[in-house]
């Protein structure tokens, strides 16, 4: 699945041309404030451009309906947001059940980010670094053509950083991964870093 953003014009910021290899691993660096989460949004149909075109292929999902572009997100991406989108008063079992797993496939990858024992644990009492591997649990179920990550290390410590890094380039080797961030401990897993300063026109 190649993506591309071409002539993106944004009230934060505007894109000449983005683009995504099939398979690729982007890391987008830059410091908080820069538009790296908007950029994601664009690229997952969160966020609407003011003008421009958001391809999937040939597919530009900021043309589809907000039914099209839900349905279309479902069958083709996995997410792990900056905010996580867990809900508080659901187990860390039943959040990733949520997105679609079996009991047995969501137990599976909550025991490969190490929280065998949180399965029945509401969100809402674990940690923040154990909601976020909750939430990097829940894309490795999902395990869709194009992975989409917001800042998913930014409250791991080095231990948990490097296991969960591991877990998401584990995958398809065919899947691309496009993460946003500026934790530098992540950059050796890319095959290529750009600054969002680079992007923008």
């Amino acid at each position: 699945m190649e993506l591309r953003l071409r002539n993106i014009k944004t009230a934060f910021f505007n894109i000449k041309d983005l683009h995504i290899a099939s398979g690729e691993r982007l890391l987008i660096k830059g410091p908080s404030g820069t538009g790296k989460t908007t950029l994601l949004h664009l690229l997952a149909g969160l966020y609407l451009p003011s003008s421009g075109e958001v391809l999937w292929d040939k597919t530009d999902i900021s043309t589809l309906s907000e039914n099209q572009v839900s349905h279309f997100r479902k069958s083709k991406m996995s997410l792990i947001f900056q905010n996580l989108n867990l809900l508080p008063y659901l187990t860390a079992l039943e959040n990733i059940e949520l997105g679609g797993a079996s009991g047995q496939l969501a137990q599976e990858k909550l025991n490969q980010v190490g929280l065998a024992e949180k399965s029945v644990a509401r969100t809402q009492s674990l940690s923040l670094g154990e909601q976020q591997r909750v939430a990097v649990a829940r894309s490795l179920a999902q395990s869709q053509e194009v992975l989409l990550a917001d800042e998913p290390t930014s409250s791991l410590d080095d231990v948990n950083a490097e296991q969960v890094t591991n877990l998401l380039f584990n995958g398809s080797s065919k899947q691309s991964i496009i993460m946003v961030s500026h934790d530098h401990r992540v950059e050796k897993f890319f095959t290529r870093i750009v600054d969002m300063k680079e992007i923008m026109a």
